[in-house]
């Protein structure tokens, strides 16, 4: 096989015919062909030997193998017969040596990929003649005897002879090879002078096409065009000035090609450099002319009128013609935000804050002098005044028109930085909406898009970096960018989100400033700038309402995306057009006469005056501005057309308070806010330090004697009160500088004040044993502070009541009562915290205390035998239990202990009290053993005084709910239900089964306002002897097993389920007794019965 594959890579004959005999030759004598029969070509003839035979059936199974058989002999045949002839005609050598090759060429890869068949089918039987060519000798069991046959035949003599054979056909082979490479190299040649020379010809086609249009669009920059006004900066017409820079940016294009460039190889070229100083000399006049307008836009004062969208789109247009287009944008919005930083540099720095308190200190001094003067001479009693008391009053007059007039000067302030930073902003947010608003006629390319592909300058590395993050959360890993999206690309959220970042960091380096000298100023200014602050986001949110395209981006701001879809066929223009688009476009120094008036009109409104017009402060001209170019004062924050819930809840609000800044980056008046709150924790702290100061005494010995906290007093509580509703004035626009919206936030230090002195307060607090005596002088103090919490309960709901509603009544409007509303539900938590502090460690001890001595009271009525004895017995007159145990006993809690306390805790110790007297009473009197008729009777006679004197007990505790309504009328319920318990009589028909009983005992209508307890107890008073009251079971006393049943606290559900399980017990107790002593008949029998039948339907009912 390596024989023949080097043969066939080095044939190469002068004819087609000498490589077919070699081939053949080859074929004749290599042994492996001959085993395979792939030397033998059948031509559908079938041979008359019987192995011609068995070859043809063979070689009919692969058609590869017939095809190369039926090639190498036709092949053979022809060249045998025309071998004198081939090369007879001198004329045709070219075509047939190329014919030759190619047929050598075909053979070739035809006999390689039959040898790479067979060394796929028999890769030991191709290697084996080389083998044993190098003197290997294979093991004769795996060859058969026809192939031993043949390797004998195969001698060294006869392989060199092959080899020699091929070494001479490769020779001739490389030689026509050889010669053909030549002729085709000649050739070869010969194209590629004609293809270098035809490249030249089109190279200067080329050349000459691109100066044929630069002298196109240099008769159009000298045609129709005013040259002389773009270059002198005169009245520009938009549409010369934006085909000069279609025109120039052609040209600057083809000047910059190479092949006309002076440095190219042909050199210079004459028409091009006299066509040059006069593309440059337009292209410097267009630029000159697009950055004046762009500088006209961005330089526009608060009083001059604002450009038209158009106008902004035509110069816009022209940088993109120019391909300037991100340069130009870029360098507008950082124009806008130097602007803006230029005026937060102005307000916040410590020179500002500190000319700020000395002209309102000078002014304030001048005022005050003023006045006094006036009070002197007109009044007798002034002049009466010593020198010190009028010098008293002078400090008052002067104290009071100081805080005016710094909160004056800090509204000033902020509101003139308001107006300079909303008008950066609506620059920077018209070019926005152009930019997502224009496309190119012909490009068809988004402006907005074309900067979004730009790089973002350095200056807003950190808004982008802030955005990206923000664009991020809530994503997968996989799907996370470190680059803008495209589709969500905003230059006014870059804009805003630099400017809160640098306003942050001016604001931290300010309150740091002088080891923080500054602070305490610096966090006032933040009412004034909050309120300021809300006035412009709200004008910036309806002008992007009035500029909105879709009714989807009415409901909040839509900056944080291009929030616009291109509108009209010529890039935009339809949109630009629009009169909304246009009455959007006016920045917020409100340069148009109405532009509210305009929303209303393009939203359908037809009234000539703007429906937002009363509630503006200046409604003739609502942009009216004062002498230093800040906006009018006003009392109150303007209401705008936008909703409050919109606007608080927009990103733009949201970044410029810093409410979602991140601990590492603040943003916006975060550190502001922050240093706010801090102020007003440490005013509102400062008089907790004299509260509940531990007393100390001694005795004559000189020895410590414990001593009860000093409790605040009247004027330590009203001096809380002051300075609760001073600080919720701050949120007061009249009284504070700020905005109503601040009243939620300065609740947040006001609930931390009630926190920390709920904390003193517990402090001071006396524990109470169950066991002492009520009258205590711990329990007195304990009073006393209750009274101290009831006082800073009442000032802390009237508070947002007196501080925003009852100043303006009666003409209050509905922003004062929100304003109250909202600060009510925020001083909830402080409220809550105070009541759970008093029922906790001063009402809780309180009534379990008078609970237990009600319960040792009742005690008697079991210890005494009051409704046992029969006082017809000893001809004495009968006593009324509850009047002569109990009446006392309720008068006396009413006097010592609810007069003393307020009327909202008075009345939660009342109930509780009243709720267990009931209870207790009622399961002591369920529990008489024996209950005859005349007991019976005193006990309803005593019922009704014990309702009259528990009705007269909470009546002094100061509510207006009357006993039906205490704990949900459940106690009174069960009252009125033992009045007809004690005269059930259907025990007396003797002949009524247990379950009869049962069930007719369970149909009765006052059983469902009973307790199971009470009626298993009062069902023990019929019972046989042997049937054993629980108590007794127990062995505890009544009042110690109705104890075990309602807790101090009136609760008695847990008591239920024991007073079932010892009522099963005593009912097996006496069946047991029953049988082994059953003649015993008094009482009735049925009972135990009974009580077994009752006890789980009634504990079902009240699980229900």
């Amino acid at each position: 096989f390596f024989l023949l594959v080097t043969m066939a890579s080095a044939a190469s004959t002068t004819t087609s015919t000498g490589a077919a005999d070699a081939l053949a030759l080859l074929l004749q004598e290599d042994p492996l062909l001959l085993q395979h029969g792939l030397n033998l070509y059948s031509a559908g003839t079938v041979s008359s030997d019987a192995s011609g035979d068995d070859n043809h059936e063979e070689n009919t199974d692969d058609a590869a193998y017939a095809y190369a058989a039926s090639l190498l002999h036709d092949d053979g045949s022809s060249a045998s017969s025309n071998n004198g002839g081939w090369m007879s005609s001198s004329g045709e050598y070219r075509q047939r040596a190329t014919e030759a090759l190619a047929e050598v060429d075909r053979k070739l890869a035809l006999v390689e990929s039959l040898a790479l068949r067979v060394s796929r089918d028999s890769p030991a039987k191709v290697a084996g003649p080389l083998l044993r060519l190098h003197g290997f000798e294979l093991s004769e069991s795996s060859e058969s005897p026809s192939q031993k046959s043949n390797n004998d035949v195969a001698t060294l003599t006869a392989t060199r002879d092959k080899a020699d054979r091929l070494e001479r056909q490769s020779q001739v082979l490389s030689t026509v090879a050889h010669r053909v490479e030549t002729a085709l190299q000649r050739g070869v040649a010969r194209m590629e002078s004609a293809t270098t020379r035809l490249s030249r010809v089109l190279e200067l086609s080329a050349t000459l096409k691109m100066i044929l249009r630069l002298q196109f669009e240099a008769r159009k920059l000298g045609s129709g065009l005013d040259l002389d006004s773009i270059s002198q900066g005169g009245v520009i017409d938009l549409r010369d000035l934006t085909r000069a820079a279609a025109s120039v940016a052609v040209m600057e294009d083809l000047l910059s090609h190479p092949s006309l460039s002076p440095a190219s190889q042909e050199g210079s070229i004459d028409v091009v450099e006299k066509l040059r100083p006069g593309a440059e000399a337009v292209a410097i006049s267009v630029r000159q002319a697009a950055a004046g307008l762009m500088d006209e836009l961005q330089s526009q004062s608060t009083s001059a009128t604002v450009s038209s969208l158009s106008r902004l789109g035509a110069t816009l247009q022209v940088y993109f013609h120019l391909g300037e287009l991100p340069d130009a944008s870029w360098r507008a919005v950082s124009s806008a935000l130097a602007t803006a930083e230029k005026a937060s540099g102005h307000l916040f720095h410590p020179t500002a804050v500190k000319r700020m308190k000395e002209s309102a200190q000078s002014e304030a001094m001048a005022l005050a002098e003023v006045e006094a003067a006036k009070s002197k001479e007109g009044k007798d009693d002034f002049k009466a005044k010593d020198s010190r008391q009028r010098k008293k009053q002078l400090d008052a007059i002067y104290e009071r028109l100081y805080i005016r007039k710094l909160r004056e000067k800090r509204t000033a302030a902020a509101s003139k930085w308001a107006t300079e930073v909303s008008d950066a902003s609506s620059r920077v947010w018209n070019l926005h909406r152009v930019l997502a608003a224009r496309n190119d006629p012909v490009t068809r390319k988004n402006f907005l898009e074309v900067v979004a592909g730009s790089e973002v300058p350095t200056d807003f590395a950190g808004a982008e970096e802030a955005l990206v993050q923000a664009q991020n959360e809530n994503k997968d890993i996989e799907n996370v960018t470190d680059t803008l999206n495209i589709q969500d690309f905003s230059l006014f959220s870059l804009f805003w989100v630099q400017l809160c970042l640098g306003l942050a960091g001016r604001l931290q380096r300010l309150l740091k400033y002088d080891g923080g000298s500054l602070e305490s100023d610096v966090a006032s200014l933040y009412p004034a700038v909050r309120s300021a602050s809300l006035e412009m986001v709200t004008e910036l949110h309806d002008v992007m309402q009035m500029g909105s395209a879709s009714s989807d981006d009415a409901t909040g701001l839509s900056s944080m995306g291009s929030g616009w879809n291109p509108t009209g066929v010529m890039g935009g223009s339809a949109g630009l057009e629009d009169s909304v688009f246009l009455g959007g476009a006016v920045g917020m120094d409100g340069s148009l006469d109405d532009p509210f008036g305009r929303a209303d009109e393009a939203a359908g409104g037809g009234m000539g005056a703007s429906a937002d017009a009363w509630t503006h402060p200046n409604s003739s001209h609502d942009a009216a501005l004062d002498a230093d170019g800040s906006r009018p004062n006003s009392d109150v924050s303007p209401i705008t057309s936008s909703s409050a819930l919109a606007v608080f809840s927009s990103q733009e609000w949201i970044t410029l308070q810093g409410e979602k800044a991140s601990d590492g980056a603040p943003m916006g008046f975060s550190p502001l806010r922050s240093s706010f709150l801090e102020q007003c924790e440490k005013r509102l702290f400062t008089p907790l330090e004299f509260m509940f100061q531990e007393a100390v005494s001694v005795d004559e010995n000189g020895v410590a004697i414990p001593v009860l906290p000093t409790l605040p007093s009247r004027y330590d509580i009203a001096k809380i009160d002051s300075n609760i509703r001073e600080e919720l004035s701050l949120a007061d626009p009249r009284q504070g500088g700020g905005d109503f919206s601040m009243a939620t936030m300065i609740s947040d230090p006001i609930v931390s004040m009630v926190h920390e002195f709920c904390v003193l307060a517990k402090r001071a607090i006396s524990e109470i044993d169950e066991n002492e005596e009520a009258e205590t002088e711990a329990m007195a103090h304990n009073l006393k502070v209750a009274g101290v919490m009831s006082s800073l309960a009442s000032f802390v709901r009237n508070a947002p009541e007196n501080t925003y509603v009852n100043p303006y009544r009666p003409s209050q409007s509905p922003q004062h009562e929100e304003a109250s509303h909202s600060c009510r539900v925020a001083l909830l938590p402080a409220l809550q915290e105070i009541e759970s502090l008093v029922k906790n460690t001063i009402l809780t001890p309180l009534t379990r205390v008078l609970n237990s001595h009600v319960a040792t009271v009742m005690s008697k009525m079991h210890r005494l035998g009051a409704y046992l004895q029969d006082p017809r017995d000893d001809g004495s007159q009968a006593t009324s239990f509850v009047q002569i145990h109990l009446v006392d006993q309720f008068d006396k809690i009413a006097s010592a202990y609810l007069t003393p306390l307020p009327n909202e805790y008075a009345s939660i110790v009342a109930s509780t009290v009243a709720t267990f007297s009931i209870y207790s009473f009622v399961s002591n009197a369920a529990m008489i053993r024996p209950l005859g008729e005349a007991s019976r009777l005193r006990l309803t006679q005593d019922l009704a005084d014990f309702e009259l004197s528990l009705e007269q007990l909470v009546f002094k505790g100061g509510t207006s709910l009357s006993l039906s309504q205490i704990a949900g009328g459940k106690p009174y319920s069960e009252l009125r239900a033992m009045r007809q318990l004690l005269f059930w009589n259907m025990l007396d028909d003797k002949t009524l089964s247990p379950a009869e009983v049962a069930k007719a005992l369970l149909r009765e209508t006052w059983v469902k306002d009973v307790r199971p307890s009470t009626l298993f107890h009062f069902l023990f008073s019929f019972a046989p002897t042997l049937l054993t009251s629980p108590h007794h079971f127990k062995r505890m006393d009544a009042h110690q097993y109705v104890g075990a049943m309602i807790k101090l606290d009136g609760s008695v559900d847990d008591g239920e389920a024991s007073a079932w399980m010892t009522t099963m017990a005593c009912c097996d107790a006496y069946q047991q007794r029953e049988s082994v002593d059953g003649s015993m008949a008094d009482g009735d029998r049925r009972v135990g019965a009974i009580l077994m039948i009752l006890g789980p339907e009634l504990l079902r009912r009240r699980r229900q």
